[in-house]
């Protein structure tokens, strides 16, 4: 039995809503169920009418109801008859303040580009916010978790269990969306399972290379994170063209899973071509104080800073104190010919060259000019350090 709601507040709520019982409802996203002197408190993090509170344990978990998309007229359906009554302005207060919101409402208003920057936007901030809570934490040391414990009942060691909680139930949900992202996106360029003598071109940007599968963070032909794996059969690629995007992941946890991948896709002499930032000749240029070197940087990115000591130019280049913000998008690591050669070796690469710029002994893989970031020189020298190995045959 649903006790009545005595709130005056929850009892005029219907009054200021309008109700349509055959539109699914679900919890937001950001939700937040408390306990405190024995009631239950619901609320968002964003929500400005004071939190719902109830100490009816029958009350709350027919609200549970709502963890998913449900109409109310479903939710009610399983109610006595005499509880129906009782629950509908507590549903109306939940609408208003934002907990209980349309389960099938269309996404965020804006275009995809807009959408997308608003995500970025939220996720530079998470990433800040992580780190400053890291630093916090091991600043404060036991302290923290104590006097919390006293003020809240609740201590550092289990909000953070709770934010991880949070973090691990939002990827659980979007690696189930995996399998069918990809398998539309492979349907839609005609890849079928069985295909053979492909040629993959990952961290395009915008330079499409015809007759390639051309991969990439959204939006790309093929949307992917590369340290999702790459979907292709073992040995059906004879080709792959990787250009500035291995400095772009961690070095080793991420780098080396990355090229185990390419390596299980490249069929016995199947060759990767690697294009990243040539680290030796940017500290040949910082010890012999060469102007052009970093001077140029700006003539090919207009966004580079305009003042940066040399020293500040090389680090950042190398992916020395990488900004948690910039996320993907920052240097993790620098590469010279020799490091490069030994991670390619321990991954089971052979026969590892360095090449030059537009040169190899494979007229297909003459392709660094599609990438703008491959084509950057000062002089009649190039900042980018060009690399193939292959598969043993």
């Amino acid at each position: 039995m649903i006790p009545a709601v005595s709130d005056k507040g929850l009892r005029d709520a219907h009054k200021q809503v309008r109700r349509d019982v055959t539109k699914p409802l679900v919890f937001a996203a950001d939700t937040l169920v408390r306990f405190k002197s024995g009631r239950i408190l619901i609320h968002t993090t964003s929500g400005k009418l004071r939190a719902f509170e109830s100490d009816s344990p029958a009350l709350i978990g027919w609200l549970c109801r709502f963890c998913k998309p449900t109409t109310l007229e479903s939710a009610l359906a399983a109610l006595q008859p005499a509880d129906r009554a009782a629950v509908l302005p507590v549903v109306e207060h939940l609408q208003r303040g934002g907990v209980l919101v349309d389960g099938d409402a269309p996404p965020a208003g804006g275009d995809e580009p807009e959408i997308l920057g608003r995500a970025k936007q939220h996720l530079r901030l998470l990433a800040r916010s992580l780190y400053e809570l890291a630093c916090d934490v091991w600043g404060f040391g036991l302290h923290a978790e104590r006097q919390l414990q006293l003020r809240t009942g609740v201590g550092v060691e289990r909000r953070l269990m709770a934010l991880l909680a949070a973090i691990d139930a939002l990827r659980s949900e979007l690696t189930a969306l995996r399998r069918p992202f990809i398998a539309g996106q492979l349907a839609a360029l005609k890849v079928a399972a069985d295909a053979r003598d492909l040629k993959l071109h990952i961290g395009c940007g915008q330079g499409l290379l015809d007759g390639w599968i051309n991969i990439d963070v959204s939006p790309a032909p093929l949307s992917l994170n590369v340290q999702w794996g790459l979907p292709f059969a073992d040995a059906s690629v004879s080709r792959v063209f990787v250009s500035h995007l291995l400095e772009h992941l961690f070095f080793p946890a991420d780098v080396k899973p990355f090229l185990a991948e390419i390596r299980r896709v490249l069929a016995p002499g199947g060759v990767v071509r690697i294009v990243v930032p040539d680290i030796e000749r940017c500290i040949e240029a910082y010890v012999g104080n060469d102007r052009s070197f970093f001077a140029n940087r700006r003539e090919t990115w207009p966004w580079w800073p305009p003042n940066p000591t040399r020293l500040e130019d090389f680090l950042a280049y190398a992916g020395a104190g990488a900004e948690p913000a910039y996320l993907f998008e920052a240097h993790k690591y620098g590469y010279d010919f020799e490091t490069l050669a030994k991670v390619l070796s321990d991954a089971g690469f052979v026969g590892t060259l360095r090449s030059e710029y537009m040169s190899s002994d494979f007229p297909d893989l003459k392709v660094d000019h599609v990438s703008a970031v491959a084509n950057a020189r000062y002089g009649e020298r190039y900042y980018s350090l060009f690399v193939e190995a292959r598969r043993a045959a």
